[in-house]
């Protein structure tokens, strides 16, 4: 009876000290009473591993520029029936106005191939 009863108690002695161990854990070391309390004393420098930063170089973008597309200038070609109609009516209105007279008949010709010129584009 004696073995039993050992037992038991080692059982509970166990269960107790497994569920007040929590109760009592602190972060200093215990030394004593110090005028009627508990005195903790935490350690001077506690050590911390700091990591270094870690720098990744930014990626670099590159933008290449558009394509360039060449192309000839376009071509534009007047009608030349504007100016040339322009220029024999300037001259028969010239040489109506005129009187016949060679000026007037190369002035008329020369301000209706311009306006004929103007009208045709």
């Amino acid at each position: 009876m004696k073995t039993r009863r050992f037992r038991i108690l080692s059982v509970a002695a166990l269960a107790l000290t497994a569920l007040s161990a929590p109760a009592l854990a602190h972060d200093g070391y215990f030394y004593g009473r110090h005028y009627g309390r508990p005195h903790f004393v935490f350690p001077s420098q506690r050590v911390v591993i700091v990591r270094p930063p870690v720098f990744v170089p930014r990626p670099v973008v590159v933008y290449l520029p558009g394509p360039v597309y060449y192309a000839p200038a376009p071509a534009y070609y007047a009608q030349p029936w504007g100016t040339i109609g322009g220029a024999i009516a300037g001259a028969a209105i010239g040489g109506a106005v005129g009187d016949g007279r060679p000026g007037a008949i190369a002035a008329g010709s020369v301000i209706g191939a311009i306006v004929g010129n103007g009208l045709s584009r």
